[in-house]
């Protein structure tokens, strides 16, 4: 169980540099990175547009799906040592939307960015679906031992 803990520790640290380390590039670079991606799913997924539009779709579920991974992480850490489901769901819920806070404070600081409530709503609603699939499955593992 430890050993399970310290990787949990070291994947939760790593992701977060993830999530402030893209919020750090400039923002001609976080584009580029965008728009190199979006020419590629546009001809992949016939409906997202390779404009304005199929980068706002790219950029925004980027952020929701770096939060979901965030939440599964958080809840998958702090399962192992909180009881009862308000607190296994409201403290990585809680969790993850501070860290929206600081990814989106970040943000204000770097050229060419700006931190936006939008992007914290939807950041904390990824962190939401990635804790609630965690329950999920941990609880249905529980319901099965008994």
């Amino acid at each position: 169980m430890k050993k399970k803990k310290i990787i949990l520790g070291i994947l939760i640290a790593v992701w977060l540099c993830v999530i402030w380390g893209h919020s750090m590039q400039p923002a001609v670079v976080s584009e580029g990175e965008s728009g190199r991606f979006l020419a590629v799913i546009s001809r992949i997924v016939p409906f997202i547009s390779n404009d304005d539009n199929g980068m706002f779709i790219v950029r925004k579920t980027a952020h929701f799906t770096e939060y979901t991974i965030l939440g599964i992480l958080l809840c998958t850490e702090f399962s192992t040592y909180l009881y009862g489901l308000f607190k296994r769901l409201t403290i990585p819920a809680m969790t993850g939307l501070s860290v929206a806070f600081i990814d989106e404070t970040i943000q204000l600081f770097v050229e060419g960015r700006s931190g936006e409530i939008r992007d914290m709503w939807i950041d904390f609603g990824g962190v939401l679906l990635g804790t609630l699939i965690t329950l999920a499955i941990v609880n249905n593992k529980k319901g099965r031992r008994r």
